[in-house]
């Protein structure tokens, strides 16, 4: 009887051995595999257990504060005629860049106006501008809140996912933008007390100050000094 196609089968003892050893060798390969998935999991995960404790503080911190941030930003777009969003806007607004200068403009535009109705005239629409009610000027001021808060949570939280993935120059990164502002908000102070100015300063603002500065200045020395930092964001552990 003829054998069909294709059913040929090895007789030799050297092809009977080979035979039986294959599927020993695929299961071997296929345990080498899973192995080597698990190692490179390993090596391109966060590898929390071998992060320093002073990292892991940080980057909780650096999470916290998106959080923080962004209840501040829920809060003012829930509720904002309550006393704590107006007390969070008035502080925030003095704040920001350009505030000073704008309240200085407008402090010597309504000396302007005065002087003017006392001398018997009125000075033009394009020297006054257009008048703002306080509302208008509040909802102004709240929205410009508003968008530096988003921005801060914004960035906050991408900070936190860059350490998480251990991104060597986020940590140059942050220790650039600590040690800068511990140096000029020292120099302000410096400037203020060499030339005798006396700026009232409320105390919860000052508070904040101090605290921030203290933040920043921990920040900066541990992650320019703490042991184990380099090594961690040079993927050395």
């Amino acid at each position: 009887m003829v054998e069909p196609a294709g059913k040929w089968q090895p007789v030799t003892d050297f092809y009977k051995e080979q035979q039986a050893a294959q599927p020993i060798d695929v299961e071997a390969e296929n345990q080498k595999k899973i192995r080597e998935v698990h190692e490179e999991a390993k090596k391109t995960g966060w590898a929390e257990k071998s992060a320093p404790i002073g990292i892991r503080v940080y980057i909780w911190y650096t999470f916290c504060r998106a959080g923080f941030y962004a209840l501040l930003l829920t809060v003012l777009a829930v509720v904002p005629q309550t006393s704590f969003s107006t007390w969070l806007v008035t502080n925030v607004a003095h704040s920001l860049p350009g505030a000073a200068a704008r309240e200085r403009a407008d402090q010597q535009k309504e000396e302007m106006k005065k002087r003017a109705e006392a001398m018997g005239y009125k000075l033009p629409d394009y020297i006054v501008g257009e008048e703002e009610t306080p509302e208008q000027m509040a909802q102004k001021r709240r929205e410009e809140v508003m968008v530096v808060l988003f921005v801060l949570a914004a960035l906050t939280a991408v900070k936190g996912f860059l350490l998480l993935r251990r991104f060597w120059w986020v940590r140059w990164a942050a220790m650039f933008v600590s040690g800068a502002t511990v140096v000029r908000v020292g120099m302000v102070f410096f400037g203020l007390w060499a030339f005798r100015v006396q700026i009232p300063i409320p105390p919860e603002v000052m508070s904040t100050i101090v605290f921030e500065m203290g933040i920043n200045v921990l920040t900066f020395c541990y992650l320019a000094f703490g042991t184990g930092v380099e090594e961690w964001f040079e993927d050395k552990i």
